[in-house]
């Protein structure tokens, strides 16, 4: 993506008279008319990227939605420099080990104290490297937050993905639900009192006589069905 405020030689936070003036100091700069023959080509690429650039930094709406993008595009480019460092840098300590162990092949018993150090280098630096790693998934996670509460601000909807968490806290959630249910059933004063509110509502026991009715009919049909596959 075209970083049109280095196009416009502006800064990120110009005001909309800065962006006009500088416009306007670029147009009539690289405009093709005041251009040689041999230049026209380059000085009309030119005023296209400026009149792009220009476009969406004069508008505030399409600004704002430029400037997310913009933000999102540096924050992947620094997680990509951040990823490419950690792979230089066990690269080079795996270079490292392999470079210790040829010594230490050479040398023979002498150089043993040496391999126990490297070894607990080894543990701590990949501890350092685990702990980056978690600080790196908290800021993108942190950074994907934030991102979704712009949009939503904005009255966007954004559509979170249904995870394996969730799932855990919903069954947790039924689970004890039902355990409530279950005690509530089954201690006699709210089992006396749970009963006769069926008994004396209608509409109470046609509602619990479908659910009943439908769960004996999944236990049926899920017992004939076990009953086929098993008794052949």
């Amino acid at each position: 993506m075209a970083n049109y405020y280095e196009i416009l030689e502006v800064s990120e936070k110009a005001s909309k008279e800065v962006i006009e003036k500088a416009y306007r100091v670029l147009a009539k700069k690289y405009h093709p008319d005041g251009k040689p023959q041999e230049e026209k080509a380059k000085a009309e690429q030119r005023m296209k990227q400026i009149n792009e650039a220009y476009d969406v930094l004069s508008n505030e709406e399409k600004r704002s939605k430029y400037d997310s993008d913009l933000q999102w595009q540096k924050q992947q480019e620094e997680d990509r420099k951040r990823q490419e460092e950690q792979r230089k840098m066990q690269e080079t300590y795996e270079q490292m080990l392999q470079e210790e162990r040829a010594i230490n092949k050479q040398n023979g018993e002498e150089r043993n104290q040496e391999v126990a150090q490297n070894k607990s280098y080894a543990t701590n630096e990949n501890s350092r490297m685990a702990s980056a790693k978690a600080i790196h998934s908290q800021m993108q996670r942190a950074y994907r937050q934030a991102y979704n509460d712009y949009w939503r601000s904005k009255g966007y909807k954004i559509k979170e993905k249904w995870t394996w968490k969730k799932t855990k806290d919903l069954l947790k959630a039924l689970g004890i639900i039902l355990l409530i249910i279950l005690f509530l059933w089954f201690f006699p004063p709210t089992h006396q009192m749970l009963v006769s509110f069926y008994e004396d509502n209608f509409i109470v026991k046609a509602i619990v006589d479908v659910i009943v009715n439908i769960v004996k009919g999944i236990g049926t049909g899920i017992y004939e069905f076990i009953l086929k596959i098993f008794g052949n």
